[in-house]
C-alpha cells in the first residue's frame, strides 16, 4: 500500500481519537463541575445531568472503539511492510486497548451518577 495514503489514514485517525479523547476529558470535566458547584435539589436538573453523563460515555465508548479499530486495520494493512510502525501496530493489544477505553468510560458514568442521584 502507499506510505503516503497510510500516513494519511494514521493522521486521520489519530484526529478523530484526539477529538474524542477531548469530548470524554472535557465532557466529564464540565460535568463533574455541575455536580460539585451544582444546586442538584431539583429532581428534573439531576435527570437531566444524569443523561448528559450517560450520553457522553455511551458516545466516547462508541467513538474510541471505532478509532482504535482503525488503528487496528491500519496496523493489519502496514504488516508487510518493514516499518517501525507496522511491527507496532501487529504487536499491539487492540482487543485490550478497546476493554480499557469501555472500562474507563462505564466507571466515569457509574460514579458520577451515583453522586448526581446520591
Amino acid at each position: 500500500m502507499d506510505q503516503n495514503l497510510n500516513a494519511k489514514r494514521v493522521h486521520n485517525t489519530e484526529l478523530g481519537f484526539n477529538a474524542t479523547r477531548m469530548v470524554f476529558i472535557f465532557g466529564n470535566l464540565a460535568t463533574l463541575a455541575m455536580i460539585t458547584f451544582g444546586d442538584l435539589t431539583s429532581d428534573s436538573l439531576k435527570l437531566a445531568l444524569s443523561a448528559i453523563v450517560i450520553i457522553i460515555n455511551i458516545a466516547s465508548v462508541l467513538s474510541f472503539d471505532t478509532e482504535l479499530k482503525q488503528f487496528q486495520a491500519i496496523g493489519q494493512d502496514t504488516n508487510e511492510e518493514n516499518s517501525n510502525y507496522a511491527k507496532a501496530g501487529a504487536k499491539n493489544p487492540w482487543g485490550a486497548f478497546r476493554v480499557f477505553c469501555v472500562l474507563i468510560c462505564v466507571v466515569a458514568a457509574v460514579t458520577q451518577w451515583m453522586a448526581i442521584n446520591a
